[in-house]
């Protein structure tokens, strides 16, 4: 059984920061949708230079929300759902009894 991740307040502050920018919220968005693509791919789906997308890319990579792996000369990306999720605890747990208050 995996163990389940916890963030830092630190880390947490880094993958807000991470998640603050629209256009990484949509290449996450979109990784999460399609799981393993190549920077060249996601550039295709985005009104933006592949330079750019590799900035966002490094971004959500040192916010740990990306992972990438190597095969000849292409990156392929894949999102960590890990820090996802434990950022979404880490999120509840903020003001946790007023959250289980609140109707959904």
């Amino acid at each position: 059984m995996k163990e389940r991740r916890e963030l830092t307040e630190r880390q947490a502050t880094q993958v807000a920061r991470a998640l603050a920018d629209p256009t990484r919220l949509s290449i996450l968005r979109t990784l999460l949708q399609h799981g393993e693509l190549s920077c060249g791919e996601l550039a295709e789906r985005f009104p933006i230079a592949q330079s750019t997308v590799s900035h966002h890319l490094n971004a959500l990579m040192q916010a740990e929300l990306v992972a990438m792996r190597k095969q000849g000369q292409h990156h392929y990306f894949r999102a960590q759902r890990d820090t996802l999720c434990a950022f979404a605890r880490w999120l509840a747990a903020l003001d946790e009894p007023e959250c289980e208050n609140i109707p959904l």
